[in-house]
């Protein structure tokens, strides 16, 4: 691999270093403890991929050519796989602390949660150890872009759970937020997949408006609540 390469391991923490500091000076959080956590939780929820990834190529052997056995494994094996390890995470670990009572809380955990998948998911494409049988456009694209999507499905994440705290019926708004986290995930993978660019802009667009609508949502909410 090129130093290019290996710096892209990089961008995670470096987004993760960046929010923290955002934080303590937004919020004056005295304490990073639930922060760490939800970071250490997202990188052992990697855990999930690895073996749903393991449990393909057992089964399939690495012929992923079918385009029914390649859309599996995208939006089931690796995007829905990954977003219901990270709801877990969400939803057993942080979902019952007193903290917890809006979706911009949720969204800053969930976030915190992503960001630690990726750190860790970023050098396992990187090594071929995850992803070995999906045909990248551009892999070094692809390293560097991830933690930045990943940013975008912890919100997505976050913000619907959170809403469910809020209206006290988490079972809509848990489904929401794995199908949809579900959703955007395959759709930035397969972009790579599928070498095609203009869907890969057109969906890196659709992710800045989400991120930016959603936590403008969340700070809203939390306004009129307080």
């Amino acid at each position: 691999m090129s130093i290019f390469t290996y710096l892209s391991f990089a961008v995670s923490p470096l987004v993760i270093i960046a929010a923290v500091f955002y934080l303590k000076f937004k919020f004056s959080i005295k304490s990073l403890k639930n922060i760490t956590n939800a970071i250490v939780w997202g990188a052992i929820a990697v855990i999930v991929l690895v073996i749903g990834n393991y449990l393909v190529e057992l089964v399939w052997h690495g012929n992923l050519k079918n385009m029914r056995r390649m859309a599996f494994f995208v939006f089931v094996i690796t995007a829905f796989g990954s977003e219901i390890a990270k709801y877990a995470v969400l939803k057993l670990q942080f979902f019952k602390l007193k903290s917890f009572q809006s979706p911009l809380v949720g969204i800053i955990y969930g976030v915190f949660i992503s960001l630690g998948f990726a750190t860790i998911a970023t050098i396992l494409y990187a090594y071929g150890i995850v992803g070995t049988e999906t045909k990248f456009n551009d892999l070094t694209l692809f390293l560097y872009t991830f933690p930045l999507a990943s940013f975008t499905l912890g919100t997505l994440m976050g913000f619907f759970v959170g809403m469910g705290k809020l209206r006290k019926n988490s079972f809509i708004d848990g489904s929401s937020a794995i199908f949809s986290s579900t959703f955007f995930h395959g759709l930035f993978f397969f972009c790579f997949i599928t070498q095609d660019k203009r869907l890969l802009i057109f969906t890196a667009i659709g992710f800045l408006i989400i991120t930016l609508t959603l936590i403008y949502k969340a700070i809203k909410l939390s306004e009129e609540n307080n």
